[in-house]
Parts: C-alpha cells; sequence; structure tokens
C-alpha cells in the first residue's frame, strides 16, 4: 500500500464494481426568499461531501490479512486515507514524456470549475492497466478557450511515459470510514467481502 501526502492510498487492490453503485450527496444549503421575486441558494461549502461503498472482496490469507490490517489502521472514522475514483475522470490529449511538468487534457472545463474552489480535485492517480499508480497535484491549471484542450502543470514530474491512449487519470480523493464496524461476508474460509462506505472530504484535501 502506498502513501501520498502523509495518507495510505488504497492502491493495492481491484475495486469489486458488481452491482450499482449508490453515492449519496447531502449538502447543506440556505433558501433565499424575497417572497416576491426569484428564489434562490447559498450553499455553506464549496464542495458537498459525497458518501459511497467500495466493495472489497480479498482471496486467500494474504488479502484477508491485508484488508483487516487497512480497516484497523484506520480506527473506525478517525484516520482517513486516498481512495481513487478507478475510473477515467479526465482524457489525456497528448502523450506525457517522462519528466514533464505539463499535462494536456481533453477539454472538460477543469480549469474553471474543478480547480479554483478545493483541493479536492487536484489529485491525481496516473495508472495503466498492470502498471504501479503515481500520483501528482495539480498546481495550476490553464484554459486556452478554444474548446478542445487544457493544460495542467503538476508536481511531481512525470515519472515515466504515459500514452494518451492508454492511461487513466483517476481523480485521488481524501477519505473516512463512514461507519466504525465494517460488517464482511464470508462465502468460503478463503474469500471474504467487506463493502466499506466511505465519505469523501474534499474541504480537507491538502492544497
Amino acid at each position: 500500500m502506498s502513501t501520498y501526502l502523509g495518507y495510505d492510498v488504497l492502491d493495492t487492490v481491484d475495486f469489486n464494481r458488481r452491482g450499482a453503485i449508490e453515492e449519496r450527496i447531502q449538502r447543506l444549503f440556505v433558501t433565499l426568499d424575497t417572497a416576491t421575486g426569484k428564489m434562490s441558494s447559498d450553499e455553506h461549502s464549496p464542495a458537498p461531501a459525497p458518501v459511497r461503498p467500495f466493495t472489497w472482496t480479498a482471496f486467500g490469507r494474504a488479502e484477508i490479512a491485508e484488508l483487516f490490517d487497512f480497516l484497523d489502521a484506520r480506527k473506525g472514522r478517525a484516520v482517513p486515507f486516498w481512495l481513487p475514483s478507478y475510473q477515467k475522470d479526465l482524457s489525456l490529449s497528448a502523450d506525457v514524456l517522462q519528466n514533464d511538468s505539463n499535462v494536456t487534457l481533453a477539454w472538460v472545463r477543469y480549469t474553471q470549475q474543478m480547480f479554483p474552489n478545493t483541493a479536492g480535485r487536484r489529485h491525481l492517480a496516473f495508472w495503466e492497466p498492470n502498471v504501479p499508480m503515481t500520483f501528482h497535484k495539480v498546481v495550476d491549471a490553464d484554459d486556452p478557450s478554444d474548446g478542445l484542450t487544457e493544460t495542467l502543470t503538476i508536481t511531481p514530474v512525470a515519472l515515466r511515459l504515459y500514452p494518451a491512449s492508454t492511461t487513466i487519470l483517476s481523480f485521488l480523493k481524501l477519505c473516512r470510514l463512514e461507519e466504525d464496524l465494517v460488517r464482511m461476508h464470508w462465502p468460503t474460509v478463503q474469500v471474504v467481502e467487506a463493502t466499506i462506505m466511505v465519505r469523501e472530504l474534499p474541504k480537507e484535501a491538502p492544497l
């Protein structure tokens, strides 16, 4: 299991995505109503803190021990950790060469909507199937307003070549367990499955 900026990263297991994934978002806001004009709302925070399940299936004693060690280290809801989204959140529009600090993305309005508000989307996992993840922080973002690409500046620099055709860029989310008690299902003595409810902490991610 890797560490990044002082927190563990849950990057050594495959996310078992069987079934539907339910993500719950609760966000406090105040309704502003003049009684004569348009109603509007004011959010209490710049980013919601969604809750979602993470299904972890462990096979054999070594994987089961890793699952137990991870849960024990969380101390219930006390100790945060990084959780990659395990999906392609951003797409490269050009290869990233080793030692590059600039990354060219397909345009998704990252610069306007994801970069400026909180650090919740400034941390990325770069990976390919069967290749270890590397973790990077976005320190700057530029949109040339052509509707085609955006450029991110990352630290640390690229540690190797990242081909645009095969590299997956996932958001790296700072999370904690949503519950102190994690229920497990044992289909056999050599297989255990835990559905872990996690809450994202976007306002607590390091800037």
